[in-house]
């Protein structure tokens, strides 16, 4: 009788394990990330300052969303943000590292042993804390006594130092190149990993059809790396769109409020104005922004893999 009993009960708790070996890790995600994205859904929802109680506020519906939508400063700041922020920088990361990545990835520093070498070279920007690269470009850039200045007025090339990051025509043209050489060996990486995956059955016979290196990597070596340019594609573009570090700590915005993205706008609503609803509503805005182009990127990834 008891075996029988066990062996009816036997089906069901095969049936859970899988959810009970889930739940930890489902209820760790929740506290980590349902629970803080619940309460900028409630802080968007309300008129809150840094200074008011848990749960304090007056409920104000959906204005924090208008204001952010009417202020005049939002347009410049999404474009700053679509723009310079990520459309550029993404794509100069993706050219420059597949190109640094063909050539590490190269057998004639497998010949000459520097391998090794040239990987610790390019990783060495990535090792450097963010921080320390913004005040190292800033004292670089520097219009008075920065190093780049120093060199063109030995030169002769200039007649007194130019501001690169005080001034509108060339800050955002000096943000980019921070950016990319801070963010570059990420990409560089990871296509090294996808090169080294593509199988080498693949070039010979590419060879042998008569190939050179030009078709080769559009019919080889690009097909295969696809998934891999399309993953790493998505993080850099979600990781751009979000970046708050290299704006903030560069220019603070400015000048004036020239370089002014979503994230630093964020910020000043929510800690300079020390109005949380609107920083709230305008992190929820630029996360519903990431939502819907991760699910058309990945739509169109999934739609070319299939033809």
């Amino acid at each position: 009788m008891t075996t029988a009993i066990t062996l009816r009960r036997r089906p069901w708790s095969t049936r859970l394990t899988p959810y009970g070996l889930v739940a930890p890790g489902m209820i760790m995600l929740l506290l980590l990330f349902g629970v803080p994205a619940g309460y900028n859904v409630w802080l968007s929802l309300h008129e809150v300052t840094p200074y008011d109680a848990l749960g304090d506020g007056p409920f104000v519906g959906l204005r924090n969303f208008a204001a952010v939508l009417a202020d005049p400063q939002t347009p410049l700041s999404l474009g700053n943000t679509v723009l310079w922020l990520t459309l550029l920088t993404v794509a100069l990361r993706l050219v420059f590292g597949l190109g640094i990545a063909l050539l590490l990835n190269a057998a004639v520093l497998r010949r000459l042993r520097l391998l090794g070498v040239c990987r610790t070279l390019v990783l060495i920007p990535w090792m450097i804390p963010p921080t320390v690269a913004v005040a190292a470009w800033r004292w670089l850039l520097d219009g008075q006594s920065g190093l780049l200045n120093q060199l063109l007025l030995r030169f002769g090339l200039i007649e007194q130092g130019i501001p690169f990051l005080g001034q509108t025509s060339t800050v955002w043209w000096c943000l980019t190149a921070i950016i990319t050489w801070r963010e570059l060996p990420f990409v560089i990486i990871v296509l090294m990993a996808g090169l080294q995956a593509i199988p080498g059955e693949q070039y010979e016979a590419a060879a042998l059809d008569g190939a050179g290196r030009a078709r080769s990597l559009a019919h080889v070596t690009l097909p295969n790396l696809r998934p891999v340019l399309g993953v790493v594609g998505l993080m850099i573009t979600i990781g751009s769109f979000n970046n708050f570090v290299y704006v903030w700590l560069t220019t603070g915005g400015g000048p004036g409020t020239f370089t002014q993205v979503l994230a630093t706008q964020l910020y000043s609503y929510a800690f300079v104005d020390n109005d949380l609803g609107r920083g709230a509503a305008i992190g929820l805005i630029m996360s519903s922004c990431m939502v819907v182009f991760a699910l058309i990127y990945l739509g169109l990834l999934q739609r070319r893999e299939r033809s």
